[in-house]
């Protein structure tokens, strides 16, 4: 039995007044330095504050600055409740998210100290209760001093979401808060330690740390297997198994698994998947096997990297994620990774991708700081990062989902190479997952190289690797991905601006005008790093007045340069083949195989003004996501060119490669170009609009015609009566002056087509 405490209440003081009876000199005991105040757990002390009006929204201009004194108070949260009807139980108070350092007090008397985000806390509460009121108290120590992304990885020290110190896609707001759930647990024998491994042939294997349990499986509402057990070990047969796939490879069934002691009985939904892990098969012998096999079938990575949903951790609820995991399923994401420098992700999430088909990489919490990358081996965050692990694992692994675990994010050594198990740090982590999750794959960091970063002229370096996330420019952006060999490209991105409706919620009116990060220090505050202005849509389109034609011009180049990525990994995947237009020489891709990509990134924790997300703070798509879903459709006629604009006159070259990823070929492909007013409209009449061109084998050839701003080549391939078709926009003239008519008239099109396929989510 959970027994929810409620009704709780938090109030700020002074460092350690709270904690000290009373002043040796007056004899006096220190006050608050804020009123009580009802608080909300799980949550986050920000948002208390906000709600009782003691800080301006701190997401809204640059309020976070006046906000973040709240990180240097001790915050003292309190909940009365009655003594629970035990019957002769144990009663155990639990609280699944403490961020940070905590002191907790049953009735006056301190009966616990923790410290660190991940690992519950505990306490058997049992004798210590009264038959009538009680009352706890948990003392939130200031938030401790640790490294934001600029630092010393080296130096870090604690457990605690490292991205609220500062980094590119958030502001400084460093959360305190109890961010789970909080209860009493009244049981004598709680299953706990449990393991749920799925090996095939029907065979479903259950353990835990009970001796005796008993287990009951049931698919929607009727009894599938049953089992006891005197020895915390019990093997069910599932007849004719459902397996469970990731998203675009098959369906996601769930099972209800029941587990039961003589007091006490816990549910799980469990999927059945068998998980191996294959090499690359043009790879070094030396490569880690990357590829992910279920159910004995290789699945190319079509992924995105999470950032948490929010700077107030405890704040996301359950509909915030949904919300965002349908975008991703809708848009066809089968992997996400949960990046070093956040948090472990909540069992909402992971409950989610279970049922969405979503592989998780999840890695620990520890980050790259750019002046040292070395993992940290200080005796206290070895400490800390392995009672993460082992509190982490048992609750995980029985996730279907989960698929890969990492070391951290973007560690290195100190010559800027990945770090690999031979650092003790990440030995240790392993030596946790091995025992704990054996099945799954462990990676000792990403990148896991042996370059961390994309070296076009070195291919042997280019097994897993991390960046660009800039737009590299009209030519290089193509150049490059044109070039690129890596087996997975696990972390790179384009940068756009936000969509107007979330730039106009967090700015004052006066704010809303066009101007540049340098200029005002409220965009800054809401995105320095992500200038798309400064260096890419006024070089290119010269001076904007309007800031929604900003937007839409921002969010094109985005897009455009996301997409182009993707493809081209694509077009090196085993499911690639130069699509045939007319006879002639084929134009091969290179022999490199892809295996997958993971797009930099999914989401943001604050709203930003621009960034590299492909979904906003509120959840809203922006039209790289489109984009994103189109480059990774099943089947798909793509182009390969070389550059984004052209000059009248020139002779557009561009070489067509089938995507077919299920191996069902198509009935027919095409390739057209047409002139600046096309529409992409369905059915709209666009013959008159069209551009003469040759083709030969795969390339298609044509004069880029004069008079023109713009130009447009479609790409359709048709199956069973369906039809596709990926409309690539090229632009004419000069940079400087490129017209910027034809990109909005093309955003507001592709969005009128696609966004109501993201909607009610």
């Amino acid at each position: 039995m959970r027994i929810p405490l409620r009704d709780w209440t938090v109030a700020g003081s002074w460092p350690y007044t709270v904690l000290h009876s009373a002043s040796v000199e007056v004899e006096v005991k220190a006050k608050s330095v804020t009123p009580r105040i009802p608080a909300r757990v799980p949550g986050s002390v920000y948002d208390d504050l906000e709600r009782a009006g003691l800080i301006p929204d701190p997401y809204f201009e640059c309020n976070s600055i006046l906000s973040e004194w709240v990180a240097n108070r001790f915050w003292s949260y309190a909940a009365s409740f009655p003594g629970p009807e035990a019957g002769g139980k144990r009663v155990r108070l639990v609280i699944t998210g403490i961020d940070y350092h905590a002191h907790v007090f049953l009735n006056d008397r301190k009966i616990a100290e923790h410290t660190g985000m991940y690992v519950p806390l505990t306490v058997d509460v049992t004798d210590l209760l009264c038959d009538g009121e009680n009352t706890l108290t948990v003392v939130l120590e200031s938030a401790p001093d640790e490294m934001g992304q600029i630092g010393y990885t080296s130096r870090t020290w604690t457990q605690k979401a490292r991205f609220g110190y500062k980094w590119d896609f958030g502001t400084r707001l460093v959360d305190l808060g109890l961010y789970g759930e909080a209860y009493l647990d009244v049981s004598s024998d709680p299953v706990h330690d449990v393991s749920v491994r799925y090996s095939g042939d029907g065979a479903l294997r259950i353990t835990a740390g009970n001796p005796r349990f008993r287990a009951l499986l049931k698919k929607n509402g009727e009894e599938i297997a049953r089992g006891e057990t005197e020895n915390g070990a019990v093997s069910l047969t599932v007849p004719d198994p459902a397996l469970w796939y990731p998203n675009g490879s098959g369906e996601q069934p769930l099972y209800d698994l029941l587990l039961a002691t003589e007091d006490d009985e816990r549910n799980f939904r469990v999927g059945l998947r068998t998980l191996e892990y294959r090499k690359p098969a043009c790879a070094d012998p030396d490569v880690l096997p990357y590829i992910p096999v279920i159910n004995g079938v290789p699945v190319y990575i079509k992924g995105m990297n999470l950032t948490p949903l929010d700077h107030r951790t405890g704040t996301v609820t359950r509909k915030r994620y949904e919300k965002l995991l349908r975008t991703a399923r809708r848009a066809g994401v089968n992997l996400i990774r949960v990046w070093g420098g956040g948090v472990i992700e909540s069992e909402d999430f992971y409950d989610l991708c279970d049922e969405y088909g979503i592989m998780v990489w999840q890695e620990f919490i520890q980050s790259s700081s750019g002046i040292d990358n070395i993992p940290s081996k200080r005796p206290e965050f070895l400490a800390l990062i392995g009672n993460t692990a082992r509190a982490m694992l048992p609750v995980k692994r029985n996730h279907v989902s989960l698929t890969y675990l990492s070391g951290g994010n973007e560690l290195m050594d100190a010559d800027k190479v990945p770090s690999t198990f031979e650092d003790g740090n990440l030995a240790m982590l392993k030596s946790i997952a091995d025992e704990l999750a054996p099945d799954v794959l462990m990676l000792p960091t990403s990148a896991s190289g042996p370059s961390e970063w994309f070296v076009p002229d070195h291919p042997e370096k280019n097994q897993d690797v991390h960046g660009p996330w800039k737009y590299e420019g009209t030519e290089k952006q193509y150049e490059l991905y044109n070039r690129t060999d890596m087996l997975l490209h696990s972390e790179f991105g384009v940068d756009g601006m936000s969509n107007p409706a979330s730039i106009e919620t967090v700015l004052s009116p006066e704010n809303r005008k066009v101007t540049t990060m340098a200029e005002s220090l409220v965009w800054r505050h809401h995105g320095e790093w992500w200038d798309t202005y400064a260096y890419r849509e006024k070089p290119l389109f010269g001076e904007f007045d309007d800031l929604g034609e900003l937007c839409g011009v921002s969010q094109y180049m985005q897009a455009e340069g996301i997409r182009y990525a993707v493809e081209a990994h694509r077009r090196r995947s085993g499911s690639s083949s130069p699509a045939v237009l007319a006879p002639g020489a084929l134009f091969a891709p290179q022999a490199q195989e892809s295996i997958g990509a993971i797009v930099w990134q999914m989401n943001e924790p604050w709203p930003n003004v621009a960034c590299t997300s492909l979904v906003d703070y509120y959840g809203e798509p922006k039209l790289a996501m489109y984009f994103w879903r189109d480059a990774e459709a099943p089947l798909r006629l793509t182009l390969r060119y070389g550059k984004l604009v052209w000059r009248a006159g020139e002779e557009f070259t561009g070489h067509a490669f089938l995507l077919d990823e299920r191996g069902t070929g198509a009935d027919y492909v095409s390739v057209k170009a047409y002139r600046s007013g096309y529409s992409l409209l369905p059915g709209s009449d666009n013959e008159r609009y069209l551009i003469p061109s040759l083709t030969d084998g795969n390339r298609i050839r044509f004069a880029v015609p004069d008079g023109e701003s713009s130009f447009v080549v479609v790409c359709e391939t048709g199956r069973n009566g369906e039809t596709g078709s990926a409309a690539y926009l090229f632009l004419v003239g000069e940079k400087g002056r490129l017209d910027r008519e034809p990109v909005l008239r093309y955003v507001k099109e592709y969005r009128k087509i696609h966004a109501e396929d993201f909607r009610n989510l």
